[in-house]
């Protein structure tokens, strides 16, 4: 079995950049790796009393409110040691990377987007398909892929009947070639097979009950701020090449889309994605 703890950076209410990214840890070393960043986060909690133990990276690397007190340097590290404990031993990273006025004309251009303008539930259900096309291809795999949200009330319940509807929208997704009649083409997916790696109900956990949630959070932003500074001004000397290190760090490690049919769902998002993000 498997675990993929999510969450997403950005919206329309800050900058054109949207990300959601999720890391996936094997169930037997899930123990392993929550102890582990468990014990980074506690040292840098214990070391500067007062700071929030919800880590939002966007405040803690930033420098906001407690955080104040902990210097630059000091939190560029802890967020490297994130990255760095995340992809390491294994760790596989799925991810998608939207530029929200692209997102916009996608939805405009008539691919028939199932959910509209919510880029949230366009995000996560990609993340869905891209897991089933790594875990359908894994030989003799055992048991299904838990996905575990950063709590969000609002969209939640969207993405369960989403995923128990099993939309045949996302099937490119995830299809695959074979041969039929001596013609190699992409096999038409069905009712029972759709999503079937998956289990049907995601879940939410409050960050702040899950280490693996707030890693998820890190490596978000890390990939939003990576975009947003290939257009943007620095904020601080040397911005951009830190997030650069920080995401060629974990860039190797995330599983892309690979070869789809040219339907409207693989169209959908490459006219969506950011133009630095391969999908």
């Amino acid at each position: 079995m498997k675990f993929i703890y999510v969450d997403e950076s950005g919206g329309r209410d800050q900058h054109d950049v949207f990300t959601m990214c999720g890391l996936m840890v094997d169930a037997y070393k899930l123990r392993k790796k929550t102890e582990d960043f468990d014990r980074l986060l506690e040292g840098i909690f214990s070391k500067y009393p007062g700071v929030r133990k919800d880590l939002k990276t966007t405040k803690f690397i930033n420098g906001d409110g407690g955080w104040k007190k902990v210097p630059p340097e000091e939190r560029k590290a802890l967020l490297y040691q994130l990255c760095e404990l995340a992809v390491s031993n294994g760790g596989k990273i799925f991810g998608l990377g939207i530029s929200i006025s692209r997102f916009d004309a996608a939805v405009q251009a008539g691919h028939a987007h199932p959910f509209g303008k919510n880029y949230w539930l366009a995000s996560s259900m990609f993340l869905c398909g891209v897991i089933q096309k790594r875990m359908q291809a894994v030989s003799e795999s055992k048991g299904l892929t838990v996905v575990i949200m950063d709590d969000n009330k609002q969209e939640m319940p969207g993405l369960a009947e989403a995923l128990y509807k099993n939309n045949n929208w996302y099937d490119a997704l995830y299809q695959v070639q074979g041969t039929i009649r001596k013609v190699k083409q992409w096999i038409p997916r069905t009712d029972a097979d759709r999503f079937d790696q998956i289990v049907n109900t995601p879940f939410a956990v409050k960050s702040d009950h899950s280490s693996l949630v707030q890693v998820a959070d890190a490596i978000s932003y890390v990939c939003r701020r990576h975009l947003e500074l290939m257009t943007m001004q620095e904020e601080w000397p040397g911005e951009k090449k830190y997030y650069e290190g920080l995401f060629a760090l974990l860039e190797p490690q995330r599983e892309k889309m690979g070869r789809c049919a040219k339907v409207p769902c693989i169209q959908f998002y490459e006219q969506a994605c950011h133009h630095g993000w391969e999908l």
